[in-house]
């Protein structure tokens, strides 16, 4: 069993950096193309880090229900299947959590910025952070309210055995 705890911490700790650094790169090579924003830039990186603490909020979701595959795929002892079949689910509730981040991510962009008379990405271009602070709390709360739906998403893809219903 303590095998199983060192397994688990471990996947808790890459499932955060590779989500993490994937978001990073594929928003900071995004933004660039498309909006020509500086690196430079105080309210471009108010931003990008309101995307990054969102899609830890999303990742730290699916954790739970990928720690509860482990458990559950290995009662009986961990062997290759068991442990192949955990890797699979977690691999899985990682690819569930990074899109519904983009889909958090990308709606949060869109109802703002639709909304609202003002060019978000000009001011954030000029450096204008309450902008950005608004736009990223607008992400951050779509984050808080979607966490655990996503984790009932991941939660409910585990094969438990069904339970006997009483009337």
């Amino acid at each position: 069993m303590d095998n199983l705890i060192l397994i688990q911490s471990a996947v808790a700790f890459l499932t955060g950096i590779v989500s993490l650094f994937l978001m990073y790169r594929l928003l900071h090579a995004y933004l660039q193309r498309v909006f020509k924003l500086e690196t430079m830039n105080t309210a471009y990186a108010t931003f990008k880090a309101g995307v990054l603490i969102a899609t830890s909020m999303l990742m730290a979701s699916v954790i739970g229900p990928g720690i509860n595959a482990i458990r559950f795929l290995n009662q009986a002892g961990v062997n290759t299947s068991t442990i192949s079949s955990s890797v699979g689910y977690v691999l899985i509730f990682m690819l569930i959590g990074m899109l519904f981040s983009f889909m958090v991510i990308a709606a949060g962009i869109v109802v703002l910025f639709q909304l609202t008379q003002v060019n978000e990405w000009e001011e954030i271009r000029k450096n204008n952070v309450p902008t950005a602070i608004i736009s990223a709390a607008l992400i951050l709360g779509l984050a808080f309210i979607m966490k655990d739906h996503v984790a009932s998403v991941c939660e409910m893809l585990i094969p438990y055995p069904a339970l006997m219903q009483i009337r």
